[in-house]
């Protein structure tokens, strides 16, 4: 006997999150709502409005007045929470019910479910807002539903219609309509049709398409617990609704079938039972078309666009000399006045870039290197819940939304996506306004990597604070690593993957951190983490490189040096999200990556979060406007001598061996005198941005004595020789009597090595 796959979710409650305010023509927006946090909202009219849980797969909210209410001003870069509600009259609502159920009834609904069903996305194509999800029959067979809802409107009234298109299934099938408070009653003596007599009115439901569906409803004694989860000071908590009371399942029997079936479900509010006898026949004799399961997916005939452009550029690039870089400064203007930062970078495979931004757009821009020419914006996909990353791999464009990872398609080329396909949202989210989501980074076996904000996080709500990693085609989901604060960024690096975190609790600065498999990296988890460590953590592993909040407060986008970057090629940059980045060289030492980071270049007219190299080698940043207006573009390339620097720190047993970009001047160099040493560590407590020194002080550092300097006979590297030096400390060293052969000081004559493995003695 095959087992039944009906259950019910006990659905958290979001808390107020951020939300944005977009055009009336809005074809969907993803949204955390007050009802749940995985919310598609669609509009069927002006003022009629139907909002779909991607999580039990229910459409559990219509109804009739505006569109969402946004407690709270747009996105203004603030972490405020919001909350997204509305003021209109409930057309009908459903518990958090997984509402298919299929073969022989489960036992317990709570408990007795086969493999979880999947949300595969949500396509617009041709105007047709259509959800499109797969129901499990058993271990190997599955059902795939396309629910596209509207609204037809009826002697003035507005009836929902819920369109069904069923791929073939060996087993009888029901599907739970609605799940209403009030008691049943029959319209007309019509199979097709049932009614639900409300407090205040009567809600008439009904099916028309394949002849033998069939009503099988119920009246039941209501009582069960639903765990609401709200936000309070930044953090979530989680309240008891208990709803008792008679309720009424309106439930549509679909009997098994070979092919493909489509019907429809229709549900209108009433004044009484009179008036829903009036508009029955109204209703059901309509004829329904045949299913297309295929429509959204094929490909078709290219169209070309005639949308104007969202964003055009205002003026010609700015570009600034610093360093032996060219940084120039591409202003941008929103046509409709309203923008937001950028949160994602990458270039498509014929060198458009690619981007999206926190209000949930995706623009792609063609190349900008013909001054007469300038590039315009024009939007690709918009409605996405703040995004935090975008990437394109193979060609193809994947945006991690805070709710899933999502893959962008134009199926039929018109240059907009209407194909929104879920590859996983296999992670836990409530809502709250701080759980970001950052990539996708994909490892050296192609498998994907998101970072998830463990902010405001609960460890009954699974995976936050973690690295999850998935297959391409979101299969083999797992906790990869544990324990991140903030992620701001991710990348590959020496064939492993890196990311940046942020200082808070648990987390006393900045980091870059090597993500391998198991390890926890200090921030409280939740689940499958274990629970008794989520109050207080007790592991941490080493980062490979701390950033002092002196150099950097917040981190952001890291990517690797291209060859076209001369003798910094190989090495890492890091955005500080305040309008520089960071330079980073990395070793391996015992197993264990290590090293040094320094300041690289300011980027004024950018708070840089996200990097991307295009083919050419030059570096594209994106973030905020440094004036907080808007989003901030700008590009970075290679041109001319490369300053006098310190190029790389490789930690030696008793020291450090020095290599720099140009001859020093060997006297200079040899002085004791041109250095100053010293180390301190961070601990892993509950308070954030204490340095320790060796006594364990607070806010102090050790000095360490410089023994003797060794310079190579090209002048290219010096050897320190230091004493006291510990492993497990940053080691600060400032090199500021060094001059270059032609008496140049060093540009940045400060780093900050974190020191966890001391090299074998040779």
């Amino acid at each position: 006997m095959h087992s039944a796959f009906l259950f019910l979710f006990l659905l958290a409650l979001p808390l107020p999150a951020q939300t944005f305010r977009d055009p009336a023509d809005q074809p969907f927006r993803r949204a955390p709502m007050s009802v749940a946090a995985r919310s598609v909202v669609l509009p069927l009219a002006t003022n009629v409005h139907l909002a779909f849980d991607t999580e039990t797969l229910r459409t559990h909210t219509a109804w009739r007045g505006p569109s969402l209410n946004m407690h709270g001003s747009p996105y203004d870069g603030a972490a405020g929470r919001f909350l997204a509600d509305f003021t209109g009259d409930f057309l009908f609502t459903n518990p958090p019910l997984f509402p298919w159920a299929g073969g022989k009834p489960a036992r317990n609904i709570l408990t007795d479910f086969p493999s979880k069903p999947r949300f595969l996305g949500l396509s617009t194509r041709d105007g047709i807002r259509t959800l499109m999800y797969e129901l499990p029959l058993d271990a190997e067979e599955t059902v795939r539903v396309h629910e596209s809802p509207s609204v037809q409107w009826v002697d003035g009234t507005p009836v929902v219609v819920r369109r069904f298109e069923l791929s073939a299934s060996y087993m009888d099938l029901e599907f739970t309509a609605h799940m209403e408070a009030g008691r049943m009653t029959t319209i007309s003596q019509n199979a097709a049709a049932m009614g639900i007599l409300r407090e205040k009115d009567l809600l008439l439901v009904a099916f028309r398409g394949r002849p033998l569906l069939g009503w099988k409803p119920a009246t039941a004694q209501a009582d069960y617990v639903v765990e609401l989860h709200r936000e309070k000071d930044g953090e979530s908590e989680i309240i008891p609704r208990y709803v008792t009371g008679d309720e009424t399942h309106a439930v549509v029997h679909i009997p098994a079938h070979r092919g493909e079936i489509s019907f429809e479900v229709l549900s209108v509010v009433c004044a009484d039972k009179p008036e829903a006898e009036r508009l029955l026949p109204k209703l059901v004799p309509a004829k329904v078309a045949p299913p297309e399961l295929m429509r959204v997916s094929e490909p078709s005939a290219s169209k070309p666009t005639n949308a104007a452009p969202s964003w055009v550029v205002t003026n010609a690039p700015a570009v600034r000399a610093e360093a032996g870089f060219l940084i120039e400064q591409l202003e941008i203007l929103n046509s409709k006045s309203e923008s937001a930062p950028i949160t994602g970078l990458d270039f498509l495979p014929n060198g458009d870039l690619a981007f999206c931004t926190a209000r949930g757009e995706v623009f792609i821009a063609g190349p900008w290197d013909n001054p007469t020419n300038p590039p315009v914006f024009r939007r690709f996909a918009r409605g996405l819940m703040e995004p935090g990353g975008l990437r394109v791999f193979s060609g193809e464009m994947f945006v991690a939304q805070k709710c899933e990872l999502t893959r962008l398609r134009d199926t039929d080329g018109d240059g907009e996506a209407d194909y929104f396909e879920c590859v996983s949202q296999a992670w836990g989210f409530n809502g709250n306004a701080r759980q970001f989501a950052v990539g996708p980074v994909a490892d050296k076996e192609g498998k994907f990597h998101v970072l998830l904000d463990g902010r405001g996080s609960r460890w009954e709500v699974p995976f936050r604070a973690w690295d999850v990693r998935f297959s391409r085609a979101g299969k083999d989901f797992e906790g990869w690593a544990s324990g991140f604060h903030s992620p701001g960024g991710g990348g590959v690096f020496g064939g492993e993957v890196f990311a940046t975190d942020n200082a808070g609790p648990w987390a006393p600065a900045a980091k870059l951190v090597a993500v391998r498999e198991s390890q926890p990296h200090g921030y409280p988890a939740a689940q499958p983490a274990p629970q008794e460590q989520f109050n207080e953590p007790k592991e941490m592993t080493a980062p490979a490189v701390w950033f002092p909040a002196r150099l950097a407060k917040r981190v952001t986008g890291l990517a690797a040096l291209p060859e076209r970057w001369g003798q910094f090629a190989g090495q890492l940059i890091v955005a500080d999200g305040e309008g520089a980045l960071l330079r980073v060289h990395l070793e391996q030492v015992n197993g264990d990556w290590q090293g040094a980071v320094w300041p690289f270049l300011k980027v004024p007219a950018v708070r840089v979060t996200r990097l991307a190299f295009n083919a050419t080698g030059q570096l594209y940043v994106g973030g905020a406007a440094a004036d907080g207006k808007g989003p901030g573009l700008g590009r970075i390339a290679a041109a001319g001598a490369m300053p006098f620097e310190v190029r790389q720190v490789k930690a030696l047993a008793d020291g450090f061996e020095l290599t720099f970009t140009e001859p020093v001047d060997v006297a200079s160099a040899m002085k004791v005198a041109s250095y100053d040493a010293a180390q301190f560590n961070y601990r892993h407590e509950l308070a954030a941005g204490l340095e320790y020194d060796f006594a364990g002080t607070p806010n102090k550092s050790s000095a360490l004595k410089v023994v003797s300097v060794t310079v190579a006979p090209d002048g290219l590297s010096a050897r320190l020789r230091l004493g006291g030096m510990r492993a497990g400390f940053v080691t600060s060293i400032r090199a500021a009597g060094v001059r270059s052969a032609a008496a140049q000081p060093l540009l940045h004559d400060v780093f900050f090595y974190t020191l966890n493995q001391l090299p074998k003695q040779p």
